[in-house]
């Protein structure tokens, strides 16, 4: 058995294959919910070989498509970036890809090795080393987007940047869709956060100020809440850097100023390079002692690689993801798991790992964020998004087309056309299609049967309404939702779900209602195609299907009351919320334009 010491690796365990495509494993370097990460030996080189849970290329239909993008985006960045892109193979089930093995320490490791904050000049270092990577990476028109301590390699040589966009493609294809915030909230950006513009290469400069924070002063500028808190204090408060003024006040404006809330305000890469290097030259080794020793290490075990015939014999023993189906069973209609049960398996995953959900390189994180807790049977019954409390406006760019796909429409009925809507089928409420494929009406006769209204979510919709909610869907068409209090219309962050913005013409500011059966109906996006739905008290987006907790009726003054909890959409401390029903409440009052 090969000596892993001083590699950062483990032992294989039983259940790990010894092989993947034709590169022999010695190793485990991690693994998370959708990935493991193992060290393996390729053509006299040290490589992390990443393969995909079986059960996430099994759930999602949309994974392989974003893996090869991403797998083509990583064969374009340069070495001077990040570890590069040794072998592949996109057509594997699982899929796997290797890149070389860096033999460093994370950033978020040698602070904590270290034990207390870096120093000046080490400081200026990672800011020169980060900068001059991205800037590389932002010259092709990329951008990193999850940029933080645990992606940021130093080495003896200086830092290489780790994990970009390819260990994304399975919780990105998978999770913001629904909504979910793809990132790790510490060192988003305000736009990542509230979701009010396409990234950019300044996304990745506010993630680096970020960065540079907490390698100074032992925590991110904004706190590290893992929930809404501090989304909230990125988008509205200004960071906290005394420590960082105190040590360096020049660096300490350097900082600040790629902690700009405006975008625009920020440095770039390449002038952030430049500006680093005037503070050199840098010492060598770069690091401290205490950092420099185990980097040490990690060299020395990356010299030595072993011999063909110390490695695992080339045995096919790559496992499979699934049994390949019989050729009766590919020409069926429908080829996989069942719909009710993949949604119920999904819904699994994603309750086990809340607050994050760790995806192949055991590094990026998706993260829901709920003001409240909610119970595991909340979660059973929708499918998540996430409730963000930023009052920047998110519509500001966008232009209709959700930015993990085209967005669907939020009936197979309904023509995308603002004020306009069609029904298909018998009786008022047409043919309602579900986004997730459970609990869809399909047939053009089921809507005005009181079997058709029973789905996935299990209500009957008979409930009768009461308090002067009303029994009658209002007209079909796509609208804005203006608050009588403050004037700001609901609006669908791609990135954090439904928040309150400015009011505009944009698809993600639109919304229709789309009738059920027993009266009430559906708020549907015009932009993402889901639906208004709550989860204990929070407000949040999910799939369109006959459950009570994306079930609305009208009531008195023009309020919104749920069908799940009996409480009305409300405006709270710029949040949409759900709150008792209280006649006359300005902040209930929701008015169509």
């Amino acid at each position: 058995m090969l000596d892993l010491s001083g590699s950062g690796a483990e032992p294989l365990e039983a259940e790990d294959p010894r092989r993947i495509g034709a590169i022999p494993l010695v190793g485990r370097l991690g693994s998370g919910g959708m990935g493991r990460v193992y060290l393996g030996v390729h053509e006299g080189r040290y490589a992390a070989v990443k393969q995909v849970l079986p059960s996430v290329v099994a759930e999602d239909k949309d994974f392989l498509r974003r893996f090869g993008h991403e797998l083509d985006n990583l064969s374009r960045l340069p070495e001077e970036a990040t570890a590069p892109l040794l072998a592949s193979d996109r057509e594997a089930r699982p899929p796997w890809f290797a890149t070389a093995y860096v033999p460093g320490l994370t950033l978020r490791e040698a602070v904590e090795l270290h034990g207390h904050p870096l120093p000046a000049d080490a400081l200026w270092l990672l800011l020169r080393e980060a900068a001059s990577g991205l800037a590389a990476v932002h010259a092709l028109d990329m951008v990193h987007r999850d940029l933080k301590p645990s992606n940021v390699m130093l080495t003896l040589d200086g830092l290489t940047l780790i994990d970009f966009g390819v260990a994304r493609a399975a919780e990105q294809s998978q999770l913001t869709r629904t909504g979910i915030v793809v990132g790790t909230p510490a060192y988003m950006s305000p736009e990542q956060a509230s979701g009010t513009r396409r990234l950019s290469g300044a996304a990745d400069v506010f993630a680096l100020g970020s960065m540079a924070a907490y390698a100074a002063c032992g925590r991110p500028p904004f706190g590290d809440d893992s929930g809404h808190a501090v989304l909230y204090r990125i988008v509205h408060e200004q960071p906290d850097l005394a420590p960082l003024r105190a040590l360096d006040p020049a660096l300490a404006e350097v900082v600040a100023a790629c902690l700009d809330k405006d975008f625009e305000g920020r440095p770039t890469t390449a002038e952030l390079a430049e500006l680093a290097a005037q503070h050199g030259p840098f010492a060598d080794p770069p690091w401290p002692r205490s950092i420099t020793e185990p980097l040490s290490e990690r060299a020395a075990f990356a010299a030595t690689v072993p011999k063909a015939d110390k490695l695992p014999a080339p045995v096919p023993t790559l496992p499979s993801a699934e049994p390949e189906p019989k050729e009766k069973e590919k020409a069926g209609p429908e080829a996989g798991p069942d719909p009710k049960r993949r949604e119920r398996r999904r819904t699994r995953v994603l309750f086990a790992v809340v607050p994050v959900v760790v995806v192949a390189t055991g590094a990026t994180l998706a993260v829901r964020l709920l003001p409240f807790t909610s119970s595991p049977d909340d979660e059973a019954r929708s499918t998540p998004s996430a409730s963000l409390p930023a009052s920047l406006d998110p519509t500001r760019s966008s232009s209709g087309a959700s930015p993990s796909g085209t967005a669907k429409s939020p009936s197979s009925s309904v023509d995308q056309g603002k004020g306009k809507g069609k029904s298909k089928g018998k009786g008022t409420g047409g043919t309602q299609a579900d986004a997730g494929g459970a609990g869809a009406q399909a047939g053009s006769d089921t809507s005005d049967s009181s079997d058709g209204s029973r789905g996935s979510g299990g209500d009957s919709g008979s409930s009768s309404g009461s308090g002067g909610t009303s029994t009658k869907a209002p007209a079909s068409g796509y609208y804005q939702l203006t608050n009588a209090a403050d004037g700001q219309c609901l609006v669908m962050s791609a990135y954090s779900g439904p928040v309150l913005g400015e009011c505009s013409d944009s698809p993600a500011a639109s919304w229709a209602y789309k009738s059920m059966s027993g009266g009430s109906f559906h708020v549907v996006n015009e932009h993402t195609g889901q639906c208004l739905s709550v989860n204990a008290y929070n407000i949040m987006s999910a799939d369109c299907d006959q459950s009570t907790q994306v079930s609305w009726r009208t009531g008195s003054g023009g309020t919104l009351q749920n069908m799940y909890n009996s409480r009305c959409l409300d405006e709270s401390a710029g949040w949409p919320v759900t709150s008792t029903c209280v006649s006359g409440t300005a902040s209930q009052r929701w008015t169509r334009k």
